[in-house]
């Protein structure tokens, strides 16, 4: 486990309250709920790697010889004009 360092927070008191209550039913500690909701957030937040993503991987790999498809897309996938 990594070495936690102490750090003061203030909260409203009616988001307090609810941390606390939340705490008790998961019988656990409010710095545990907000660790734990910090943590999720900063994943979620981190830059994705590219290159480990499938999808990425397809760029460049088909060909067309038309070329506005950024433009007009809707035009050649479904008939419509923008």
């Amino acid at each position: 486990m990594p070495t936690l360092k102490r750090t003061q927070m203030y909260f409203p008191e009616e988001i307090l309250r609810k941390l606390k209550r939340k705490a008790l039913e998961k019988k656990t500690t409010v710095a545990n709920i907000v660790r734990d909701a910090v943590s999720e957030l900063l994943k979620k937040e981190e830059v994705k790697n590219w290159n480990d993503d499938p999808l990425w991987n397809m760029v460049g790999s088909s060909s067309s010889k038309e070329r506005d498809l950024s433009v007009n897309h809707d035009k050649y996938l479904y008939g419509k004009n923008r």
